[in-house]
């Protein structure tokens, strides 16, 4: 069996990446640290025939995420979301009703790759609205 220690890991990690020793010691800072940002927005979402879906990617860097997420319209109705990164499910939430929170906790990876399907239990056009909140 082979025992890889840190210095090894951080060699393969520059070889394959192309990064320099210095930028692998500001990635470790990071990933102990944290980002320490926030979010707080209004958000639009189409909604076609009761269904609707976002897609983002983005270097996350390890950072854990939290927060939630309020819907604000349409008043009818009720909603099933499910927020994957790749094949982890972040959150699957059934019967959310405008105004209910959708709370929210994930370590991300090296990158995020946020798949977000959202569910209308009428079968019609719409815009999805709501509020984010998150922390990182």
């Amino acid at each position: 069996m082979t025992v890889m220690v840190q210095t090894d890991l951080n060699r393969i990690f520059m070889e394959k990446t192309g990064i320099n020793e210095v930028q692998i010691k500001k990635l470790e800072q990071l990933s102990k640290d944290g980002l320490g940002g926030s979010i707080d927005q209004n958000f639009s979402m189409p909604i076609v025939n009761g269904s609707g879906s976002y897609n983002y990617s983005t270097t996350s860097f390890w950072v854990t995420i939290s927060g939630y997420a309020t819907i604000t319209g349409p008043d009818e109705g009720n909603w099933h979301f499910v927020a994957k990164d790749g094949n982890n499910i972040i959150f699957d939430r059934q019967g959310v009703t405008k105004g209910q929170q959708i709370p929210f906790k994930y370590k991300t990876g090296f990158t995020l790759n946020l798949a977000l399907t959202a569910t209308w239990s009428e079968k019609k056009d719409t815009n999805l609205t709501g509020y984010l909140n998150a922390q990182y």
